[in-house]
Formats: structure tokens, C-alpha cells, sequence
């Protein structure tokens, strides 16, 4: 099974991704696919979106997917593996959640299979310097952990602006894919789902 952490500040479209992609994953890996969020009511997954796919959506009983939460998350991907038996789960945290110890917790769950874990950060490009002066180091750490970092809202933004972003980016995670996307308008948002079926 493989895990997919989709993390964020508030505000950076993870979301948006989430919903723009899952369609997309789905058909081209014909996989099953439960994604748990924090807040189900919030999250706005249309019910068609789910019928068509026949996607599950599973809220966190406690509400809240961070990295303080090890037994709450741990019991929800064991009672999904359960249940339904998905492919892939996807997590969408909490704006502050630092992934890599996301993967810590669930590194503790002893599935029926092999479990295989990506995290994929999403960085709002209207918002870089604000975020990172502010919140720079759990910043730093998402984007550190980060398997594919996302920068989000690349239509925002003058395309050397993104330039300057990408090279802040690659001080931190030199080694992963950075790619710029619109996840509002679709622009780019089938190269995430290249770089999450070809790692």
C-alpha cells in the first residue's frame, strides 16, 4: 500500500490539489484510493467525484492529522486498510505538520503488505516570502522531508519571481522535483501526477 502526505501551510491549495489530481490518479493507475482529511465538511469533494471514482473520504476522528497524533492515525489507516483495502491512502495535515514525522508514526503500522511512503509539500508562491519570514523554520522542515514539492499558484507571480523561488527551494531540498503549478487552473498539474506514479 502506498501513502501519499500532502502537506501545506493553510492556505496553500493542498486541497485544491488533492481534488484536481485524485481523478486523474485514479484513472491512470486504476487504483483504489482513500484519502483522510481533517475536516470532511470543509474539504467540498463532490459527490459525483466520488461515485464516479468510487472514492472514499475518511475523516479523522479526532479531527486533526498531525504529527502529535500517533495512535489516532495509526488506528485509522489500520481500520481503512481494514475496511477497504485501498491501493494508496493520501493525508492531507494540518497547515504546521512536518511529514517526515507523519512518516515516523506511521512507520510503526505493520500493514498486511508492503507500505511505501511519498510526501509531496505544497508551496504557496503568493505568499513564499511572507511564509517563509514568518514560519521559516517548520517551512524549511516540510520542505526538507518533501519527496516533490509543489509550488502552488505559479499564475500569481511573474515567471522570474518563480525562478527566485525555486533556487530558495533547492538550498533547502536540492533533490527532488520542484514543480510550479496552478492547481486552481489545472496548469501543470498532470506533472504531479507523473512524479507521484514514477517514484
Amino acid at each position: 500500500m502506498d501513502i501519499l502526505i500532502v502537506a501545506g501551510f493553510l492556505g496553500s491549495g493542498k486541497t485544491t490539489l488533492v481534488l484536481s489530481v485524485i481523478g486523474s490518479l485514479i484513472e491512470r493507475t486504476d487504483r483504489k484510493i482513500v484519502v483522510i482529511v481533517n475536516d470532511f465538511g470543509t474539504v467540498g469533494i463532490d459527490g459525483s467525484l466520488m461515485t464516479k471514482y468510487g472514492l472514499e473520504v475518511m475523516e479523522l476522528a479526532s479531527g486533526c492529522v498531525c504529527c502529535t497524533l500517533g495512535p489516532d492515525l495509526l488506528q485509522t489507516v489500520k481500520d481503512i486498510e481494514e475496511k477497504l483495502g485501498p491501493d494508496m491512502i493520501v493525508v492531507e495535515p494540518t497547515g504546521v505538520a512536518d511529514p517526515q514525522a507523519i512518516i515516523k508514526v506511521l512507520e510503526h503500522y505493520k500493514p498486511s503488505g508492503p507500505l511505501r511512503f511519498q510526501s509531496a509539500v505544497v508551496v504557496d508562491a503568493s505568499r513564499f516570502d511572507v511564509i517563509l519570514k514568518a514560519l521559516g523554520p517548520p517551512m524549511t522542515a516540510q520542505v526538507r522531508a518533501a519527496d516533490i514539492i509543489v509550488l502552488n499558484k505559479m499564475d500569481t507571480v511573474p515567471e522570474g519571481e518563480l525562478r527566485r523561488m525555486e533556487a530558495v527551494l533547492r538550498t533547502i531540498n536540492a533533490d527532488v522535483p520542484i514543480i510550479p503549478i496552478s492547481a486552481v487552473q489545472g496548469t501543470n498539474v498532470e506533472r504531479f501526477v507523473e512524479a507521484v506514479i514514477g517514484r
